[in-house]
């Protein structure tokens, strides 16, 4: 705050112009309302080597982003005459290339993470941390391109959404002991995501305790997140501390929160609002230091409507909101996820390299992933198990991929119709199926069998026990 209280009136005139030709990349505006914020802004960033400049309502800062093209806007969120999200949209329409940093009261922070997800690079809360300014400007002079893959302990990305929506996430880990809400599909990484945020957060060397609450049955939830005095109940012979006190100076991460039972809310309002709660039998409450973060591929709001998720629960979870995108929607990151995952379990079974063929990395993209991140991880796992071969075909993948493949390359077969006059066996309709299968494929066996949705060595095996010669059926 030294810079807070060493700005006297007059002390930085704000309407000093940059030295002659300042160096693009140091010219800084500075937005707000307040004049105190406005002249130590300027005050700081002199000092650290930027040319800065400041305003104090939208219009004139709109004047100087067209006049100055300044490399960093440090914006308040609340101006007189405008609000500083529409702000930060017009500025992104200028000139996308300028580096936007919001400036927030407590209350706004919500906001503030609105205007992350439109492209600001950070938010900072009044009274400023210019310790923490210091480090986000530092940040800006060692950024690298938007070309380059975003990983960020193991947070692995090329979708350019996933990138901003990855950097809201690890500057709200950060953010004092603000609770965060991480929303998407079974699979998307929620756990992995809070467990990552965690290990950056000022808590990372206090435990990190993780609760299901879609696993724990609704009469032991409390108990379990709470414990319990001596005597609560018959059972209780001696006291148990519960999972909140176990996370004491760090984090518990509530899975599944949409599912959690819904006379257990209010004291987990009263948890989050207060830093409190009371054991089973206890008479006194309890100070609970620790951080909360919550995760569900429900819909909150639809729960909230249906009277199965207390309205003011879902306010107070509401501000700090990270949405993960489903898979199908960041396809360009499927094949960096699927050669991460390969080169992991590669490493983990001690298997030899193995590498994807490209009709195996196309069939990936085609397909759906409704079991998202997860999915594709069994699945790889699995491949890297089971295969035989260096290289992973699209023989290699479950029916769902080579039927999709098989429906791409060939015509259908056309289906066998038997009438219940015809005596037909098992064995003369595998004969059939061999043979059709062979006919489509003009007697390549790999093509066959991807048609059959079977590996080229069971086709082999079947082809010589039942007698049939792929060749006679070449061109």
């Amino acid at each position: 705050m030294k810079h807070l209280n060493s700005i006297k009136r007059g002390e930085v005139p704000e309407t000093r112009a940059c030295t002659m030709n300042p160096d693009p990349k140091t010219k800084a505006l500075v937005v707000d309302d307040e004049s105190i914020i406005r002249l130590s802004l300027k005050k700081f960033l002199d000092e650290n080597g930027f040319c800065a400049l400041t305003s104090s309502t939208g219009l004139d800062a709109l004047k100087k982003v067209e006049e100055e093209r300044p490399a960093i806007v440090i914006l308040d969120i609340q101006l007189p005459d405008t609000n500083g999200i529409d702000l930060l949209r017009t500025i992104r329409e200028i000139d996308p290339s300028i580096t936007v940093i919001m400036i927030t009261g407590h209350a706004d922070v919500k906001g503030a993470v609105e205007a992350m997800k439109m492209g600001a690079l950070d938010y900072l809360e009044k009274p400023i941390d210019f310790n923490a300014l210091l480090n986000t400007l530092s940040k800006i002079k060692t950024k690298v391109s938007g070309d380059e893959p975003s990983i960020g302990g193991d947070l692995i990305t090329l979708n350019p959404t996933m990138k901003g929506i990855y950097r809201v996430a690890e500057n709200l880990a950060m953010k004092s002991d603000i609770t965060i809400l991480v929303l998407g599909e079974s699979g998307t990484g929620k756990n992995f995501l809070c467990k990552k945020l965690h290990e950056i957060s000022p808590r990372k060397t206090m435990p990190f305790v993780e609760v299901s609450c879609s696993n724990i049955p609704d009469h032991l939830i409390e108990s379990e997140l709470f414990g319990y005095e001596k005597g609560a109940f018959t059972d209780a012979k001696a006291l148990k501390k519960g999972l909140v006190e176990v996370a004491h100076g760090g984090t518990i991460f509530l899975d599944e929160i949409g599912d959690m039972p819904y006379q257990m809310q209010s004291k987990l309002l009263t948890l989050i609002e207060e830093k409190k709660f009371r054991r089973i039998g206890g008479l006194q409450y309890l100070k609970a230091d620790v951080r909360i973060f919550a995760a569900t591929n429900k819909n909150l709001q639809q729960l909230v409507h249906e009277g199965k998720f207390r309205l003011d629960l879902y306010y107070r979870l509401n501000v700090a909101t990270v949405e993960l995108l489903p898979l199908r929607e960041r396809k360009e990151d499927i094949p960096l996820l699927a050669n991460y995952f390969l080169k992991h379990y590669v490493n983990k079974y001690s298997t030899e390299q193995k590498r994807f063929t490209d009709r195996v990395i196309n069939a990936f993209i085609e397909y759906s992933w409704p079991g998202n991140i997860r999915e594709l991880k069994n699945l790889v796992e699995k491949l890297v198990i089971l295969s035989r071969y260096s290289e992973i075909d699209i023989h290699d993948l479950p029916a769902t991929f080579i039927n999709k493949e098989a429906t791409h390359n060939h015509t259908p077969p056309e289906p066998l119709i038997i009438t219940k006059e015809q005596k037909l066996s098992l064995r003369d309709l595998e004969v059939e199926c061999i043979k059709k299968a062979l006919q489509l494929a003009k007697g390549n066996q790999r093509k066959a069998a991807e048609i059959l949705n079977i590996t080229r060595d069971t086709l082999r095996y079947r082809l010589k026990k039942l007698g049939i010669k792929a060749s006679e059926f070449r061109n």
